[in-house]
């Protein structure tokens, strides 16, 4: 029997096109795949962000509020606007509540914008951008899901946003976390809710297939250590100072946007190499001519609760992973992890993963294996599934009520 097709609204944290490629990405893509109509919105320009147009991903996201984009399957993308920015409609909703006014300057085109494609009305609503409260009065949602990915006021220092989530988790019919520790966290909100962890997955069909030896890697000598991702205050990057001292022998190599003054804190260190950000599309390629992958997570509060999309990208690979211990990767019991604590404990983790004769000694088979599971594919299954459930107790839950009215 074919499933029921549905109208699925995203109200994510990040536009789709963009620099970063995140799992509401992946997910609407792959319902829109299984034949759901998806519309994908992500946070909102506003008047202020014109000062800063000459940045690309500024550029970008204007564009998209112009001119909404439809990719192949019908998935429909786009970036709305408000008036303000959220460091200050945040502030106005702490104190007065998701009211009339604060509505007005955060989505003042939003409901033309839906009426526009037809998503006035929605069989599904997953909102994983805290800035999106209130979004659900623009549209008749029979099912509200809370999406949270990381501990999002530790990790901006916005503790406006808490107000957001507890508003949001508490009129959800459901919440889905990306990590054990985010659930813990937003359940407090709303301990009555049905909820459950959804790991970020991985696209295995594009990270498993390997391609041509980059240019850039040639001349880098093996063994190669490589780390994709953001260079910022969540890694750590006195750990990996450390491991290039000790490790001379082997090279560092680090794949994503990154300060001048991150490069110079490695200046004189012939083994470490910068390569900058490199398109989604060219990814596999460095990583199959790797030969480990690194995670080193600093101590920055929101490492507590990552689910880190690049796990499962490492491992469709085939790559051993070196990561930093923390209680959430720990849990998974994944085999082709090898864990650490400390600055000093990473050059010990590398070399025993190294050691083909070790206990950290896994064939690429097997991690490639613990990669496929978790495919993006499975995850959209999962939420479809977990939305029907929620859907089905929410109309028991009326029947009830009315039989309750009718006697």
């Amino acid at each position: 029997m074919e499933r029921e097709k549905m109208n699925i609204l995203f109200a994510s944290h990040t536009y789709i096109g963009g620099p970063f490629v995140v799992g509401s990405h992946h997910l609407a893509r792959e319902l829109s795949k299984m034949g759901h109509r998806v519309f994908h919105l992500s946070t909102s320009v506003t008047p202020a962000h014109l000062l800063k147009m000459k940045q690309r991903p500024i550029l970008d996201r204007f564009r998209q509020w112009w001119n909404l984009r439809k990719m192949n399957g019908g998935l429909i993308h786009g970036v709305p606007l408000s008036l303000v920015p959220w460091n200050v409609a945040g502030r106005i909703f702490q104190k007065t509540g998701s009211n009339w006014f604060v509505e007005s300057i955060r989505f003042p085109k939003v409901s033309k914008l839906l009426k526009r494609h037809r998503f006035t009305e929605v069989d599904l609503l997953l909102i994983d951008q805290p800035y999106f409260v209130g979004i659900e009065k623009h549209v008749k949602a029979k099912i509200v899901i809370y999406r949270p990915t990381d501990h999002y006021a530790e990790m901006s220092g916005d503790f406006t946003v808490a107000a957001a989530e507890r508003e949001i988790a508490g009129k959800a019919h459901g919440m889905i976390a990306t990590s054990e520790p985010v659930l813990l966290s937003v359940r407090q909100y709303n301990e009555d809710v049905p909820a459950i962890v959804l790991e970020n997955g991985v696209e295995f069909e594009h990270f498993s297939q390997g391609g041509p030896e980059p240019e850039e890697l040639r001349e880098i000598p093996r063994p190669r250590a490589i780390y994709v991702g953001a260079v910022d205050e969540r890694l750590d990057l006195k750990a990996l100072r450390i491991l290039a001292e000790r490790r001379p022998d082997v090279s560092l190599i680090v794949i994503g946007p990154h300060s001048a003054t991150a490069a110079v804190s490695f200046a004189g260190l012939a083994n470490v190499f910068f390569l900058g950000q490199k398109p989604y599309a060219e990814l596999p390629s460095y990583l199959h001519h790797a030969d480990l992958a690194l995670l080193p997570l600093s101590d920055h509060k929101a490492n507590r609760g990552r689910s880190p999309m690049k796990l499962y990208e490492y491992a469709a690979a085939g790559l051993p992973i070196v990561v930093r211990e923390t209680p959430e990767l720990l849990r998974r019991g994944e085999r082709f992890l090898a864990f650490y604590n400390g600055s000093e404990d990473l050059v010990r983790a590398v070399g025993e993963v190294l050691d083909r004769s070790s206990r950290h000694a896994i064939s690429k088979d097997e991690i490639r294996g613990a990669a496929r599971r978790q495919s993006w594919k499975s995850k959209a299954e999962s939420i479809v599934d977990f939305s029907r459930r929620l859907r089905e107790a929410a109309e028991t839950k009326k029947n009830m009520g009315a039989g309750v009215v009718k006697s």
